[in-house]
């Protein structure tokens, strides 16, 4: 695997410490740019995960799909990174913490075969470990239960795959809900005309699983069971869809959408998971500064005894808005801007161990150059923002 050398563009956004500072404060606060100028590649940044020693790693692709991984220490600082081999290719989120390794599923050349890929952080490599045979075009993959995890992929004649797989990784088992003529062609097509947000997660101590992939009548929420036999089903259509969903802990759901080019946000949503129902009856609030086309995301952070739910979206002028609710309450208590001139585009927003927040992000520089960013934000901060 290749190695890469990075070059550390770090714009100090919030205070900082002065020169003469010996011992690093865990709560430090950064924001920090990565570039290569040596490859002249932009890059996508698609996850990123708290690492053991307070670090970040980060999952990235390149403009020709190929796979880069980057780490970070705990002051923003980087550590390493390494760039697969051309025949891995179309990561996906999320990355997984197992043991003191970090887990992602890609793609395998030359039929795209769902491939797991294990990071060992010490010894500053990326292993392929598993090739899930005849499991094409993988779109999402996320922990289940403590022991198990979901994989989504979309294979050429059947279309959207729901499979369990075990501790080990082996694949416990694999369901299919359609069957599409061409089913490779149908979501090329579709992802050549459309943003789309594919993701698989549970709720409700994994009694509900939901996914959102390509049916055949076009990019719906589908419910199932813990054995992946679907019960129900939020409908859109080739235009309007969800964006995201995250599980709150009273089995509530956090949903962003987008209906007839108007974006929502819903809060403390009460799912129908053994019903069909409609996009549009979900209702919620209107994000009039929303910028579509991009990315929205919502986590849970927690301070002291206190829940939060963070919705993050990029605006129209491209800012990201940190909007921060009561997880109890539903009730908006904050907003926060970030940015500044160089547009962003939130990718995903992590809760650190140290009641801190991590919001990694896309940078676009002088217009064309795309590169990652990632900040962070102390407790301290986040206090003073509530």
């Amino acid at each position: 695997m290749k190695s890469l050398l990075i070059i550390l563009s770090a714009i100090v956004l919030f205070s900082s410490c002065g020169e003469d500072l010996i011992e690093f404060q865990a709560t430090e606060k950064f924001n920090s740019i990565f570039d290569n100028p040596s490859e002249g590649l932009n890059f996508q940044p698609l996850d990123a995960i708290e690492t053991s020693d307070g670090g970040f790693m980060v999952l990235s692709a390149l403009a020709n799909e190929a796979i880069f991984i980057l780490k970070i220490n705990n002051r923003g600082d980087f550590q390493w990174s390494r760039q697969l081999e051309p025949q891995y290719l179309k990561a996906i989120p999320n990355l997984i913490k197992k043991g003191d390794n970090y887990y992602f599923i890609g793609s395998s050349l030359p039929d795209y075969s769902a491939t797991l890929f294990e990071i060992k952080d010490l010894e500053q490599s990326i292993e392929a470990v598993r090739t899930y045979t005849s499991y094409r075009n993988p779109l999402a993959f996320n922990s289940f239960t403590p022991e198990s995890y979901l994989l989504l992929t979309y294979n050429d004649t059947t279309g959207t795959v729901l499979s369990k797989i075990l501790d080990g990784f082996a694949m416990e088992w694999a369901r299919k809900f359609d069957d599409i003529k061409n089913a490779d062609q149908k979501l090329e097509n579709f992802q050549n005309i459309n943003r789309t947000d594919f993701f698989v997660g549970s709720f409700n101590a994994g009694s509900v699983i939901y996914f959102n992939s390509l049916r055949n009548e076009g990019l719906n929420l589908t419910y199932t069971d813990n054995q992946g036999i679907e019960t129900g089903k939020i409908r859109t259509s080739q235009r309007d869809m969800i964006n995201s969903v995250t599980p709150q802990e009273n089995g509530l759901l956090t949903l962003n959408y987008t209906f007839r080019n108007q974006a929502y946000f819903v809060n403390n949503y009460q799912p129908i998971a053994n019903d069909s129902i409609n996009l549009q009856v979900l209702g919620g609030e209107i994000l009039q500064d929303r910028l579509n086309i991009q990315n929205a995301t919502s986590s849970t952070i927690s301070i002291g005894t206190v829940n939060y739910t963070v919705n993050a979206y990029s605006t129209l002028d491209g800012r990201i808005k940190l909007n921060f609710y009561n997880a109890q309450t539903g009730q908006q208590v904050a907003i926060k801007y970030l940015g500044g001139i160089d547009p962003l585009e939130v990718v995903k927003i992590i809760s650190t161990r140290d009641e801190g927040m991590a919001i990694l992000s896309k940078i676009t520089i002088a217009g064309s150059k795309e590169r990652i960013n990632l900040m962070k934000i102390p407790k301290e901060e986040i206090l003073e923002i509530l």
